[in-house]
């Protein structure tokens, strides 16, 4: 159990489709942040679509997004596995979030797929956490097979999120107090 303030953890569903086997990952995840005695936020990208970069810069969604992803303390990126990486609407949205905004923050990376090659998809999202500044999570976790199992996950997987949920409280707790040092004006008197 957390015994620090709740920290708010914004969970984005990157499947295009309404009902995916992401989208109850995502929500096996969101019930695990709030066991663990955070608070999550669920952004399923297929019931809120974000233009394409640079084609809408005023879409619907978009601000929306953004503040969620400003304001969360850290995020886990939930994705289908397709053609061995993460999906286009994940990236997509990735694209229109503010380096600013995420620089030092946690992030946690699940991949799903239909087997245990989808682990290239959390690959791939690390190399863009660390591009984007972010700080993930040691473990990440990949939902593998046809079907979930009672508690949302198969059996492997399932520990492998509950130890990331852990990994994103405790470095959310460091990188705040990173993050704030990086944004001190440094010229101000002590």
């Amino acid at each position: 159990m957390i015994t620090a303030e709740p920290r708010r953890m914004l969970v984005l569903a990157g499947a295009a489709a309404h009902a995916s086997r992401t989208r109850s990952v995502a929500e096996l995840v969101c019930r695990d942040i709030a066991a663990a005695g955070g608070r999550p936020v669920l952004r399923d990208l297929a019931e809120h679509p974000l233009p394409l970069l640079h084609a809408d810069p005023d879409g619907a969604n978009l601000a929306d997004v953004q503040i969620q992803a400003a304001e969360a303390d850290a995020m886990i990126w939930v994705t289908p596995c397709y053609h061995g990486s993460y999906s286009g609407i994940l990236k997509n949205c990735l694209d229109h979030l503010r380096e600013d905004a995420l620089r030092g923050k946690p992030v946690g990376v699940v991949a799903v797929g239909a087997s245990l090659t989808a682990v290239s998809a959390c690959d791939h999202l690390r190399a863009v956490a660390r591009t984007l500044g972010c700080v993930t999570a040691p473990t990440q976790a990949v939902v593998s097979g046809g079907g979930l199992l009672d508690d949302g996950a198969d059996s492997g997987a399932y520990p492998r999120i509950v130890r990331m949920i852990g990994e994103l409280h405790a470095l959310t707790g460091v990188t705040g107090v990173l993050r704030q040092c990086a944004t001190a004006d440094v010229g101000s008197p002590a």
